[in-house]
């Protein structure tokens, strides 16, 4: 069976509850199906992280689906956010809008949340 690749980009803070739910219930929908899921959080999406307390829980919950979570280093920049405040398990790109065609291009499908 075919590896379906889903991509969400979280551009704005409102939608990344959504796509951390989005997230959750494809990789639950798709039991034995091979997946692989990468949320990317840049521009104002990125100021999740002045708070991140009320997504921990739900955050750890979609990591152990295998879903990947990155923040983007230009609107950690670009927002005055420092790199520690990526959580654990939390990974970074350079440039997100490259990271987006990059992944388009390796065959991931891309949802806005």
């Amino acid at each position: 069976m075919k590896e379906l690749k889903l991509l969400m980009h979280v551009p704005d803070s409102s939608r990344f509850e959504p796509a951390l739910k989005v997230s959750r219930n494809f990789a639950l929908a798709m039991g034995e199906r091979p997946y692989k899921v990468k949320i990317l959080v840049n521009f104002e999406g990125i100021t999740v992280l002045n708070d991140f307390t009320p997504f921990v829980e739900l955050f750890k919950e979609v990591l152990s689906y295998g879903v990947e979570v990155y923040f983007c280093e230009n609107a950690l920049k670009g927002f005055n956010i420092p790199r520690e405040k990526v959580p654990e398990g939390g990974k970074t790109v350079p440039a997100g809008i490259v990271a987006l065609v990059e992944w388009q291009d390796e065959g991931f499908r891309y949802v806005r949340a």
